[in-house]
């Protein structure tokens, strides 16, 4: 049985990038995509689900705070709505104090979201302290 909708994303930033509190992270390199379910321009905060069924999504990324010690805390953000549990916390106390953050969560989209024929949308948002990222990777894979 063929299945349209099949779909995976692996999408990086490997070069620093200074997120201030509240403001999503940019993935500038698609380096797997493949099938229609998932998109994601290059360069973009921004990823798609383009299709119903069930999502896994995994992030990892280093960061170190940018001016201010605290906790750095990446959320995933779907249509704009925080995603319990899909976040990662780590403290950092300078500059020099890089962080890998990681987590893996599910992501259900039902065929009521395309109702009006909109996608989903897919953010990884900085609610901690302002950090600089690098070497941030997501990788989307539709399961179902």
């Amino acid at each position: 049985m063929h299945n349209d909708c099949t779909s995976i994303l692996d999408t990086y930033t490997n070069t620093d990038q200074t997120i201030t509190t509240g403001s999503p992270l940019v993935f500038n390199t698609n380096r797997v995509r493949a099938g229609r379910a998932i998109t994601h321009p290059p360069g973009s905060t921004t990823i798609s689900l383009n299709c119903p069924g069930i999502y896994d999504v995994h992030f990892n990324g280093d960061a170190a705070e940018s001016g201010t010690a605290g906790d750095i805390t990446v959320q995933l953000f779907v249509n704009g709505v925080l995603q319990p549990g899909a976040e990662a916390t780590e403290d950092s106390t300078a500059i020099t104090d890089i962080v890998n953050m990681a987590f893996e969560t599910a992501v259900c989209v039902t065929p009521a979201c395309f109702a009006c024929g909109n996608s989903v949308s897919l953010t990884f948002v900085d609610t901690g302290v302002g950090a600089v990222f690098s070497n941030v990777e997501v990788v989307v894979i539709k399961v179902r």
